[in-house]
């Protein structure tokens, strides 16, 4: 048996997969940052926050977009 590292997309989608023994087959924490990083920004509509439309979202309390904040939003405009 090989033993195996994978990263998941939301839903069980692979986006990659690591294999092998010991230290050489092993991802180091820079490899797994940055496929992290990678599907963080797939499924993150707010990654990017130059992104045509965002700020006004903001500006007109639609926290939808924004990870976390629908959630924790007081209702009073002021998040």
């Amino acid at each position: 048996m090989i033993p195996h590292t994978l990263v998941l997309k939301p839903g069980l989608v692979v986006h990659s997969v690591y294999n092998g023994y010991w230290f050489w087959g092993r991802p180091s924490t820079a490899e797994l940052w940055r496929d992290l990083r990678e599907v963080t920004r797939q499924v993150r509509p707010d990654w990017d926050l130059t992104a045509p439309g965002l700020r006004e979202q903001w500006d007109a309390g639609d926290r939808d977009q924004f990870y976390g904040w629908s959630k924790h939003s007081r209702g009073d405009g002021r998040s």
